[in-house]
């Protein structure tokens, strides 16, 4: 009888979860409330506060029934492991494409290519500088958010390229 009691009391505590699965990597066990075309409600357990989070910030969701619901539909963050992967990163001049990242700094480069001829060649040098350093903070993804002057560049003064690092 006992017996019979304590399961009772385990079955009921243990309610169905699921499993979001952030594009940071983080991993939230929750119960899904609703889910519309652009994001989804959800609680806690124990909790009666409803949560909403936008999709483009989950990677995927496990449901409670085992069904696998793919969700971002922002850039693939490559795997970096250190400065030797540089070319592994990717570069976005999207805002939306870094929604639910993780933001690891600040990055600028600039480099001494410049004039007519040169902006071009100094402004993927300037690009390839960045991915260097975002590779270095184990960063897979640059948000460029500063177009290079290009008065100066064409004059002869260089590029320079502002971005944030995100992994």
């Amino acid at each position: 009888m006992i017996l019979m009691g304590l399961m009772a009391v385990v079955a009921t505590g243990l309610k169905a979860q699921d499993k979001v699965v952030l594009r940071s990597g983080e991993e939230l066990n929750v119960k899904i409330v609703q889910s519309g075309e652009t994001s989804i409600q959800y609680q806690f357990p124990g909790e009666e506060l409803v949560n909403e989070k936008n999709k483009r910030e989950i990677k995927y969701i496990v449901y409670a029934s085992g069904r696998r619901e793919e969700c971002s539909q922002g850039i693939e963050v490559p795997e970096i492991k250190g400065k030797a992967d540089w070319k592994k990163v990717v570069v976005t001049y999207v805002e939306s494409d870094v929604v639910g990242l993780k933001r690891v700094g600040e990055l600028k480069a600039t480099s001494g290519w410049g004039g007519a001829l040169g902006s071009s060649m100094g402004y993927k040098g300037a690009l390839n500088k960045l991915k260097k350093k975002a590779a270095k903070m184990g960063a897979g993804v640059i948000l460029v958010h500063d177009n290079p002057n290009k008065l100066a560049s064409a004059l002869g003064g260089g590029v320079q390229v502002i971005g944030t690092a995100y992994k």
